[in-house]
């Protein structure tokens, strides 16, 4: 097993999952075994080999100010900053790079930033996300046209810039948080679910290049976050996680 520390880049890291994806990036690795599906790597083991992490995303702050530090995960006191401060106060190596996914050029200056300083790129993890879920009658074309530059357009602007690294290098990982396509998504968001489609719709052509160009050391797949109910010794009876 390669054990050279390898460099994640994680779009979306700020909050959230996209913050606990990068901490726990740094933490254990992983490493990918061979491919179960022609379309994607859908089985990932973890090391004890830790990766360097570039956490991006639009938010900013003075990290050493924060208090109290931690920041509450899914507040906005939770920035790109405060990740990478909880990565390098528990021994892992991350570098803040702030990113708006609706700027072509800002996402390509990123990726350049993270191959010239760590000379290479193994893995993009793309979490960035507009949300707005109603009717199509009650979702402006504003909101629609939001969700579509940081969902689908954000997704594959960072996909291309990571590209030629990867087929420079011979080997990468995509991972994408996006859903399967079911018609009870459509319910009362069906804006969402379209830039969130297409987000799928380019998981599975993008695989399709890299089996049909016999690219077998390049991998992309997409994971969709799903809530939990779990028993509970509370008297509510319930929880949800």
């Amino acid at each position: 097993m390669n054990t050279e520390k390898q460099c994640a880049l994680v779009i979306g890291a700020s909050r959230g999952i996209g913050r606990q994806t990068a901490i726990d990036l740094a933490r254990n690795g992983y490493a990918g075994n061979s491919p179960s599906h022609p379309y994607c790597y859908q089985h990932c083991s973890l090391t004890s080999h830790a990766r360097t992490v570039v956490v991006a995303a639009k938010t900013t702050s003075d990290a050493s100010k924060c208090l109290p530090f931690p920041p509450d995960p899914y507040s906005p006191q939770s920035t790109i900053n405060t990740v990478t401060r909880e990565i390098l106060e528990t021994g892992g190596e991350a570098l803040p790079l702030r990113v708006d996914v609706r700027d072509v050029e800002s996402i390509q200056v990123a990726v350049e930033q993270t191959v010239q300083k760590y000379k290479r790129l193994d893995v993009l993890v793309y979490n960035s996300g507009a949300i707005w879920w109603s009717s199509v009658a009650q979702t402006p074309m504003k909101r629609f046209q939001l969700m579509q530059r940081v969902n689908s357009e954000g997704l594959y602007a960072c996909v291309q810039a990571c590209l030629p690294h990867f087929y420079r290098r011979g080997q990468g990982r995509i991972v994408v948080v996006s859903p399967p396509v079911y018609s009870r998504f459509l319910r009362g968001k069906t804006a969402y679910a379209m830039t969130k489609w297409g987000m799928s719709a380019l998981t599975l052509g993008l695989a399709m290049d890299f089996e049909r160009e016999g690219r077998s050391e390049l991998a992309v797949t997409s994971l969709w976050p799903a809530v939990v109910c779990c028993a509970d010794a509370r008297p509510s009876g319930f929880r949800l996680t």
